[in-house]
């Protein structure tokens, strides 16, 4: 009985976490979803190399060759030297860094040589 009750109270939250997981993956947001909005201070600032939260949109449509309308943020957090940024992009979840007023996505290494 011990065993019984020990696997099920084990099988069930796995299961629950396992599906609740799969859901969060998807970009399905509601029609009144607002973008956040970043802050004006920094936004100005990075204004003068071109690394505004508009530069990265147009950055990731170009990237992902759709419109720049299907670009939408879901998380933003930036200082003025990087930022972390996490994205809906056609539907699909991606997650883009920045470091000065250079944009790449976030598992990209600008220092690796070897691949290049």
């Amino acid at each position: 009985m011990k065993k019984l009750l020990f696997t099920i109270g084990l099988t069930l939250p796995t299961l629950f976490f396992a599906q609740q997981t799969e859901k969060d993956s998807k970009c399905d947001l509601s029609k009144d979803y607002q973008e956040p909005k970043p802050d004006k201070k920094i936004q100005s600032w990075l204004k003068r190399g071109d690394a505004t939260i508009e530069d990265l949109r147009k950055h990731i449509a170009v990237e992902n060759d759709c419109n720049e309308k299907d670009v939408i943020f879901l998380r933003i957090s930036e200082q003025k030297g990087n930022g972390m940024y996490l994205v809906c992009v056609a539907g699909k979840p991606m997650k883009y860094k920045r470091m000065g007023t250079v944009f790449m996505g976030a598992s990209e290494n600008p220092f690796d040589t070897a691949s290049k």
